[in-house]
């Protein structure tokens, strides 16, 4: 059990006892007990097995619930709570714009305990009337829950992918399968977001039922949705689908490109090879539709072998979406792109100065460990309190002691001064200019203020954009994948302005965020905009996210070149310093 899995069973509570009305006093202090838990940097599961230990801001009431959690990995009394109201309710606190208070309200006075009782309510016209509800609250509501209803469908790429290769390990662990199994789909695709998972196994004909029992004794499927010669459908306890492909080893290569290539990809690959004379699909590649299976077949041991009977380049599984890829690798234009060890530093990093679970020093050394030659430290700026943000003299304060560290670790790696500045609502950064100049980058973010029209957010960004201390712009459009879409912005105008300043853009790492999006990436390297992958990393731990925002970086079309922290730190202090240079002389 982890730190943030203990923490949001506390953070459970404390909503369904505000649902229920409870004392304000015990809400708070579960709220408080998951604030110290998600911010400790020791794994409780590690340090309780030596007995009773102090845990500032918890009394013995709390810490005896926390080793109940660690001890049988779940909560007694969590679960009464939860069985005391309709389970309908959680979700619907989880609406935006519907917390806990109203939930309770809309149950206790027009009996709403899910989310498809409030939209019936609210196609209904009942909330019209409702103290509270207003016109701009019921239409936020009714966004909300057409999000919910696409979200709650899809799961974030490091679930998916960690319940994929559970699975696929299990499937490898017999001797009945001799041939080959392989994750495809969105997965193979590193789409962000994944709505089931799909595997291809090559299975002989005289093991295919013994394989497909093996298949079905897998601990964590929570129904079957369909048996059949060729593949299973079911539904794991976690709520994804799996479809199972049953292939010929013949087969397996044709079909592994099949189930990985998005929609518009095979169509248009089908398309474009038929105008040669072949025909594809899930079986292999044909000269003649009508001789399917004959000896008009052509046989591949590999996708690179795949490709290449259509005189094209391979083209990786992450460009498989059908957004000119075909076309590229006829002409011989598919790119080399970034892969994760061209990485040589990272920025984005916050610490325990405001909201980071580990000190600088620690993520220093986690740094080193994975073989960076540069870290970039940019804890919160003043105006983000809600994360302990800096004072200028704090701020101030870390900079000497960064000095310190640069003097210790000279030679190993270089520790570079920055800070998350929050673009205020009128475009300004919250710090003087002074102490601005004090450091060697600055991320501006928007972290308020998000319902502003397509319009003023734009122009908001672009000012930060102007600002000659800023370098780069931290997650574009705010979105936090599968809980809340971006604020609007025009990302075009915003790109051509990153360009005109020389700002480089962020490709923030979190698996929520992966943002800037990928969809945009080919544009902004089109327009001269440099991308640094950051894994906005608030433990040392977390440095490693940035192999997720490689895998969107790729989607991107983005090669080395394109990405700033793929160069060394020399190169990196000159860039930086660079930005500022070119701003004050647009000045």
């Amino acid at each position: 059990m982890t730190n943030s899995e203990i923490a949001g069973i506390f953070e459970k509570i404390a909503e369904i006892l505000e649902i229920k009305d409870e004392n304000p006093f015990k809400i708070r202090a579960y709220l408080n007990a998951s604030g110290i838990i998600s911010r400790m940097s020791e794994n409780l599961t590690d340090i309780l097995g030596g007995g009773q230990i102090d845990i500032p801001g918890i009394g013995k009431d709390l810490f005896s619930k926390i080793k109940e959690i660690v001890n049988t990995g779940h909560l007694v009394y969590y679960d009464e709570l939860a069985n005391s109201i309709p389970p309908g309710i959680l979700e619907l606190v989880g609406l935006h714009g519907l917390g806990p208070r109203k939930a309770n309200f809309l149950y206790r006075n027009l009996n709403i305990k899910s989310i498809d009782n409030l939209r019936n309510a609210i196609e209904a016209g009942k909330l019209y009337n409702v103290r509270g509800f207003g016109e701009k609250t019921i239409e936020n509501l009714r966004k909300s829950i057409e999000e919910y209803m696409v979200f709650r469908q899809r799961f974030l790429y490091p679930v998916a992918a960690e319940q994929a290769l559970l699975l696929e390990a299990y499937l490898k662990n017999t001797d009945i399968i001799k041939g080959d199994i392989a994750i495809a789909g969105s997965l193979r695709r590193k789409t962000e977001t994944v709505g089931d998972i799909n595997i291809v196994a090559a299975v002989k004909d005289k093991n295919k039922k013994e394989f497909k029992e093996w298949f079905l004794n897998y601990d964590e499927i929570l129904r079957v949705e369909f048996v059949g010669e060729t593949g299973i459908s079911l539904v794991l306890k976690s709520g994804i689908n799996v479809s199972l492909y049953i292939v010929s080893d013949d087969d397996f290569v044709c079909a592994l490109r099949h189930f990985t290539g998005s929609k518009l990809h095979n169509e248009e690959l089908r398309m474009t090879v038929r105008k040669y004379g072949y025909d594809i699909n899930e079986h292999g590649i044909f000269t003649n539709k009508e001789t399917a299976g004959g000896e008009d077949r052509i046989r591949v041991n590999s996708e690179v072998e795949f490709y290449g009977v259509f005189a094209m380049q391979y083209i990786p599984p992450e460009l498989r979406e059908g957004v000119g890829e075909i076309t590229a690798a006829l002409n011989g234009n598919i790119p080399d792109m970034v892969e994760e060890k061209d990485l040589r530093g990272v920025f984005h990093i916050h610490t325990t100065y405001t909201d980071g679970k580990d000190s600088l020093e620690a993520i220093v050394e986690a740094c080193m460990k994975e073989g960076y030659s540069y870290v970039g430290i940019s804890d919160h700026s003043v105006s983000a309190y809600y994360a302990n943000g800096l004072s200028a003299s704090e701020l101030e304060s870390q900079i000497e002691y960064i000095d310190r560290l640069n003097k210790k670790y000279k030679g190993r790696i270089k520790i570079f001064k920055g800070i998350e500045s929050d673009i205020l609502p009128d475009g300004s950064l919250d710090y003087d200019n002074r102490t601005l100049s004090m450091l060697d980058f600055v991320i501006a973010s928007v972290h308020s203020k998000f319902n502003m029209s397509e319009d003023m957010m734009t122009e908001r960004i672009i000012k930060a954009i102007k600002n000659p201390y800023t370098t780069m712009i931290g997650h574009l459009t705010g979105r936090l994948l599968l809980e809340r879409n971006g604020y609007p912005i025009n990302i075009s105008k915003i790109l051509d302005y990153a360009s005109e300043y020389k700002t480089i853009i962020e490709l923030n790492a979190r698996p929520k965020r992966l943002d800037i999006d990928w969809r945009y990436i080919k544009e902004a390297i089109g327009k001269g905009v440099l991308l640094s992958i950051n894994p906005d990393a608030h433990d040392a731990s977390s440095v490693n996210l940035v192999n997720c925002g490689i895998n969107i970086a790729r989607k991107g079309w983005a090669k080395k070149s394109d990405i700033l922290n793929t160069r060394d730190a020399s190169v990196v202090a000159d860039v930086l310093t660079s930005i500022r240079d070119h701003k004050k002389k647009l000045k």
